[in-house]
């Protein structure tokens, strides 16, 4: 582990510097302390909460999209980040639709979905947390341990008491904590994203005939539908003629020599008859 092996290039440089000054005839300096920091308690009351909100939203079509930039732009207002925004136009059996992935301020997300309901209809809301709190406890904890390494490898650096190599090997260890030490800090950075901002899904589709309380709405669907119905049989149609029309030039002059070749055949039998 390299923070053990931290610990161990920390213990060695100091051995020969208290060596060296023994040799001297100067005093025994007092050992560096190299006890790792204990893990903070978690305080009672702190827990750390990822919250996630899934909404499905419908809208009239011809106005999705107007609806949709509205939503967009309070969000922004609201100082959320947004992730991902997509939208796509009507197309034939494929109707609009948008979605929008954001995170935004935990105290600004009664607001934001007030906004969005006043853009659209609700169909769905879920809500998810995960507690993150073991996680953050446990990624604080080696940033405090690494910085701790980090100080103390930096202070024997500053003493020079070692020979060059090792002063290189402490380099090198110092090299390999500070990665480390921006490695895990950058997990502790994902982890408040995550806790600190509440996680926004939304879908904002088009509203469904096949949803409306009302007796027009199967005919309404069927009158939609009627012209695919009417191009999808025109397409099978052609298809067919298509696949046929080869086997027709080839089929139809065969019947009609052989039919040729029948009527003379019979004509010759009858005038062998008579």
């Amino acid at each position: 582990m390299k923070i053990l092996s931290g610990i161990v290039v920390a213990f060695f440089l100091c051995a020969c510097s208290q060596k060296m000054e023994v040799a001297a005839g100067g005093a025994m300096p007092e050992a560096v302390e190299t006890k790792l920091i204990e893990a903070p308690e978690p305080p009672g009351s702190r827990r750390y909460i990822a919250t996630r909100h899934k909404l499905l939203l419908e809208a009239p079509e011809a106005e999705l999209h107007k609806h949709f930039e509205a939503i967009q732009a309070a969000c922004l207002k609201l100082a959320c980040v947004v992730l991902n925004a997509d939208q796509s136009q009507a197309r034939l059996r494929s109707p609009a639709n948008a979605t929008l992935s954001a995170r935004i301020p935990p105290q600004a997300f009664d607001s934001f979905l007030k906004t969005m309901l006043e853009h659209g209809k609700l169909l769905q809301h879920e809500r998810d947390s995960e507690d993150l709190t073991a996680q953050v406890i446990d990624v604080e904890a080696k940033i405090a341990n690494l910085t701790a390494l980090k100080a103390r490898i930096l202070d024997l650096l500053a003493k020079r008491t070692g020979n060059l190599k090792e002063v290189l090997e402490a380099e090198k260890q110092l090299s390999e904590t500070q990665s480390e030490l921006d490695s895990i800090s950058g997990q502790r950075k994902a982890l408040a994203s995550q806790t600190e901002m509440t996680r926004v899904e939304l879908n904002l589709v088009a509203e469904s005939l096949h949803a409306e309380q009302s007796w027009v709405a199967p005919v309404a669907q069927a009158i939609k539908e009627s012209g695919h119905v009417l191009t999808s049989s025109l397409g099978v149609l052609i298809t067919v003629v298509v696949a046929v029309l080869p086997w027709l030039l080839v089929l139809i002059p065969l019947f009609l020599w052989l039919r040729k070749l029948y009527r003379a055949r019979k004509a010759r039998r009858a005038q062998a008859a008579m």
